[in-house]
């Protein structure tokens, strides 16, 4: 009974050990799943609220717009040129609110009478809910969202409304503004940072309208449904609601944030929520990844343990058996053996001990541990933890160290040891085997440097500590040009484009020694000569002490990266049919030159240009000749300014000039002339026909005309509308009186 009692205990202790083990496992698991959890909701709702904000100040900006728009109605309603003062009022305010696409104004009866669009006047827009919900309830504080409607373009767009009362109180009409939906887009994509999250903005009736990544087949429907996200959220009042189950819209799981945006300083009569979510699957597709590999480990494991104390148990059951043809077998393979005596703490080696360490026999002391000497300081440390880990805790004694030997050679010795009892069941020698492991350190040093340096496609070069390189591979070859034995043996500036100073690979340089590691953009050359974009990483490789042995470089082309990343700028910052600056691109440009010229007292010109005759040219011969048309101005207008200026085109025939440093006004007026001169000038369109053309055009000067980039481009506006009431086919200097 004793016996099996015995045989089974081991068994038993394993059992509860793996049973603790894996219970532990599972509850880690568990609690990582939730961690995960936990913080995507936090970050999800951080998101959140980088939308609100963002909405809440468009919104508050377009109702003080709206505000001022319903203020300055009866004093337009006043003046001889009223209606054209309110136009240009209409159109600067969309120069100056990117985030706004329409401004209207609507009588009673639904028609629009003012527009910063001439083609809007006079249409009647009595059914649109942004006309029929401030008439359902006129109340001149309540600030209307109307109900997301879609445009002739394909994109659902909401207006904004505020009630004019009249000077009785009765309903006079409204004010409207349309929300550009690529603003809304923007900012929706701007906080997107995994390809399976899902930023979306609906309306407070439900309906969907603006969703990044798009869901066309989502679009326009009324996600509040019940036992939807946004039915439990509206339903529960609360200003932010967190969610995680089958999204009724997609019918796929997700984890949902919701946010309702309704500024305290606006009276809305719908609310807006965004939606912000990621997939489930997506979002914990990493930690199912775990989940698998660790049991897989957890049960490689278990089968380890159970293999390894049924052949421990084996194994105890054979007698051991001290072989002198041991020591005859490690003599002839150059393996010395010691003996420490642990009470008189006297070593005792074989003659090979002594040839390993170059001692002479003779010549050692009583207790035979001159060999110490020879161990540097840091070494001879580790060998005495070493040794009083094995005796205090019976651990195997495995210990690789260095030497140096009188003749001068640095020498790596491998240490294996037991402990013997005598059978007095107290450790009395430990017994042990040396072995010169030099060579075989040797070779580890380099087949981590080759699986460092060799085992991935990317272009790759080996280099010494003193950056001479000793190894390329293939990868390398085909991406510079360069032979293996046109490199190897010289340091990498061959490889320099030119294109950065000392002080940059200076700074690189010390990152390196810092940090063991450097990547990151630089400008390299090939053999042929060609410069291009490369993605450099460096990574030191170290000895089992740390210290630095060899460098590993590894080289990326980025050439089609950043070509993609050119093409993205272009379409961003350029008009696609005259490559010229766009509208967001001119601001920018604007910005940049009215800080200058405040920092060095200098002048800004803008030139808003508008062609008089544009339209009937592409009636008559179509809009292929009318865009071959804008190309043609756009060549005759860069050819009229300097390197350092400015052309953009800002709208259909609508372009302006920035000149960015001028020293008068007269400056100005001079490329304003040079500008109407050459634009006057006959047309040639293929095939052969000729078309001409005029110009109208405004000019005004920083800081005469305006302190600040809004001022300088409603007064600019201003003045082209000023040539044009003067009969067009003119420019015309901003004055404060017009």
């Amino acid at each position: 009974m004793n016996r099996l009692l015995t045989y089974w205990r081991p068994w038993l202790l394993l059992a509860a050990c793996l049973g603790a083990l894996g219970s532990f496992l599972v509850f880690n698991l568990h609690r990582e799943h939730e961690r995960i959890e936990a913080v995507e909701r936090e970050r999800l709702t951080t998101q959140s609220k980088v939308i609100e904000d963002n909405l809440s100040r468009q919104l508050v900006a377009i109702n003080l717009a709206l505000e001022s728009v319903i203020a300055e109605l009866p004093y337009w309603a006043a003046q001889p040129d009223g209606k054209a003062r309110a136009m240009r009022r209409l159109k600067s305010m969309e120069v100056s609110m990117p985030s706004v696409r329409t401004f209207v104004v609507l009588d009673a009866k639904g028609i629009v009478t003012l527009s910063n669009r001439d083609e809007l006047i006079g249409i009647n827009a009595d059914q649109r809910d942004y006309f029929q919900a401030p008439l359902r309830s006129p109340s001149p504080k309540t600030f209307f969202i109307s109900s997301p409607f879609k445009t002739v373009l394909g994109n659902f767009v909401i207006n904004v409304s505020r009630t004019i009362v009249g000077p009785h109180g009765e309903f006079a009409g409204v004010v409207s503004a349309a929300v550009d939906p690529v603003d809304i887009q923007i900012l929706l994509n701007s906080v997107r940072y995994a390809d399976d999250m899902r930023s979306m903005v609906v309306h407070g009736d439900g309906q969907l309208f603006m969703s990044q990544p798009a869901l066309p087949d989502v679009m326009g429907r009324n996600l509040s449904v019940p036992g939807s996200f946004l039915r439990q959220h509206l339903e529960s009042k609360r200003p932010v609601s967190d969610f995680e189950g089958i999204a009724t819209s997609t019918g796929d799981k997700r984890l949902p944030v919701l946010r309702t945006i309704q500024p305290a300083d606006l009276a809305m009569d719908k609310p807006l929520v965004v939606s912000l979510s990621r997939g489930w699957d997506a979002l914990f597709a990493p930690w199912q990844r775990d989940v698998r590999s660790q049991l897989l480990v957890y049960a490689l494991f278990v089968l380890l343990c159970l293999a390894g104390l049924f052949i421990y148990q084996r194994q105890r059951l054979q007698q051991r058996v001290i072989n002198q043809r041991l020591k005859l077998a490690t003599e002839a393979t150059g393996v010395g053996i010691w003996e420490l005596d642990l009470k008189s703490r006297r070593y005792h080696w074989d003659p090979a001990m002594f040839d390993l360490f170059g001692l002479d026999p003779k010549t050692v002391n009583a207790l035979n541990n001159d060999w110490q000497q020879l161990l540097l300081p840091e070494e001879l440390l580790r060998m005495k933890d070493a040794t009083r880990s094995t005796i205090q805790q019976g651990q195997p004694f495995d210990l690789t160290f260095q030497i140096r030997r009188h003749d001068g050679q640095l020498r790596f010795m491998r240490n294996r040891a037991v402990l013997y009892d005598d059978g007095s069941n107290a450790p009395s020698r430990l017994i042990g085997t040396t072995e010169d492991v030099t060579e075989r350190k040797m070779r580890e040093v380099d087949l981590r440097v080759a699986a460092t340096a060799f085992e991935a496609n990317e272009s790759m070069f080996v280099t010494d500590t003193q950056a001479v390189i000793l190894r390329v591979n293939q990868a390398f070859v085909d991406v510079s040009g360069y032979s293996a034995e046109d490199v190897v043996g010289q340091t990498p500036r061959f490889l320099q484009s030119g294109r950065h100073d000392p002080a940059f690979y200076a700074a690189l340089q010390a990152r390196l020694r810092q940090d063991g590691a450097w990547r990151g953009e630089i400008w390299n050359r090939r053999k042929s000569g060609q410069v291009f974009p490369d993605w450099l990483s460096i990574s030191a490789v170290c000895d089992d002490a740390g210290a630095v042995t060899h460098y590993v470089a590894t080289h990326t082309d980025i050439t089609q990266r950043k070509a993609a990343e050119e093409e993205i700028r272009q379409l961003a910052f350029y008009d696609p049919l005259t490559s010229l600056p766009n509208r967001r691109l001119l601001q920018d440009r604007l910005h940049q030159a009215v800080i200058q010229a405040k920092r060095d007292g200098r002048r800004v010109a803008l030139i808003f240009l508008d062609l008089d005759k544009f339209k009937p040219v592409n009636d008559e011969f179509g809009h292929l000749a009318g865009d071959e048309l804008l190309k043609a101005v756009a060549q005759r207008l860069q050819a009229c300014v300097r390197e350092s200026d400015t052309v953009a085109r800002v709208g259909g025939d609508e372009f302006v000039v920035l000149l960015a440093h001028i020293e008068t006004a007269q400056d100005a007026m001079a490329v304003a002339e040079k500008t109407h001169a050459v634009l006057n000038q006959p047309f040639t369109l293929s095939p052969g026909r000729q078309v001409s053309i005029s110009s109208s055009a405004g000019v005004a000067v920083y800081p005469e005309h305006g302190l600040n980039e809004t001022m300088l481009t409603t007064h600019a506006d201003a003045a082209m509308y000023q040539a044009k009431s003067d009969g067009r086919d003119r420019f015309v200097l901003f004055h404060p009186a017009d």
